[in-house]
């Protein structure tokens, strides 16, 4: 009997089983109206990068150990003693921020065709949802590895959470585990990366991925609507470039920065001057024009505007059609 008929009694035993035939067909021969664009290679793209995480965040759980007595040093194993554990690290590190670029460029893309109107606002909803969680895991991973760096610059992260008014300093005592940054801190960091937001991540990917079958992509105003090509092979093509890319970029930091960065053990009593990531900078940079009573408009009132005009934008533009 030849390879190949073995193979195909191998793809018959299985599609008996599992129909893997008219899945593989329906994901391939997905119709993207107005042809294949680069423009669409950012939700495979962030597809791959956050698979890379999780695979890259199981690697680092193996020796990571979630106490302030345990947390710098094994980091610190990770990254000098653990074989590969370096490269692990540094593929974790540049991959949360690439993550985040390229989950911005999608939302803008997004934006740009029009494709949050009618009928694909709660899809626009799911991905403001999706990057407000992905910014939840680089605020609670960032604070992980219980360095210097870390621990004073998510201390200004939970302190401008701490002036939300009403609730601020409920959300800011319960995120501390008490009145200061201790064990407790750390464990429900560790918590919340490892366990809330990947559930909540999860939950949101799916249903994303769910309503885009449903709908389909939104060309641009300038796509010629008649033309319909197949997912495959020109856009999967397109995506796999986009994923090489962004893996191969990441690759390149971590090699050439030969890991991550990692400070000294934090030092609640030293004078560090505390940044946060570049993610929340332009907001703590805002703060240093803002004093007393006007702080709220840089932690809470800017933010809280442009995050309710995001969200309310499918339902103030009624316009129908592609915005480019």
């Amino acid at each position: 009997m030849s390879g190949e008929s073995k193979l195909g009694r191998v793809v018959s035993w299985l599609d008996e089983r599992t129909g893997i035939r008219s899945l593989l067909s329906h994901a391939l021969d997905e119709p993207v109206v107005g042809g294949s664009r680069w423009a669409y290679v950012f939700g495979s793209v962030l597809t791959v990068g956050f698979l890379a995480q999780v695979a890259t965040g199981l690697g680092l759980m193996t020796a990571y150990a979630p106490s302030t007595q345990t947390a710098w040093s094994s980091v610190h194993f990770i990254t000098t003693r653990m074989e590969g554990g370096w490269l692990v690290r540094g593929l974790h590190h540049f991959g949360a921020s690439a993550v985040v670029i390229v989950l911005g460029l999608h939302l803008l893309q997004t934006a740009l065709f029009g494709a949050y109107k009618r009928p694909r606002e709660l899809n626009w909803l799911f991905g403001l949802a999706l990057f407000a969680v992905t910014l939840g895991f680089a605020l609670t991973g960032y604070l992980l590895p219980w360095d210097q760096k870390g621990y004073w610059a998510t201390k200004v992260a939970t302190n401008i959470a701490g002036t939300i008014p009403v609730v601020g300093p409920k959300l800011q005592s319960l995120a501390l585990g008490g009145s200061d940054y201790s064990s407790h801190t750390l464990t429900r960091f560790y918590a919340l990366h490892v366990g809330v937001l990947p559930l909540a991540a999860l939950g949101l990917f799916g249903a994303h991925v769910a309503l885009f079958r449903k709908h389909g992509v939104t060309p641009p105003a300038s796509a010629d609507r008649k033309k319909i090509e197949s997912f495959f092979p020109k856009q999967l093509g397109k995506d796999v470039v986009g994923a090489a890319v962004f893996l191969g970029a990441v690759a390149l930091l971590a090699w050439r920065e030969h890991g991550a960065p990692l400070d000294a053990p934090a030092d609640p009593a030293s004078e560090y001057p505390a940044r946060p990531e570049w993610y929340f900078l332009s907001l703590f940079e805002l703060l240093k024009y803002l004093h007393g009573p006007l702080e709220l408009v840089g932690t809470v009132g800017l933010p809280g505007l442009g995050g309710a005009y995001l969200a309310a934008l499918p339902f103030l533009d009624r316009k129908p059609g592609a915005t480019l």
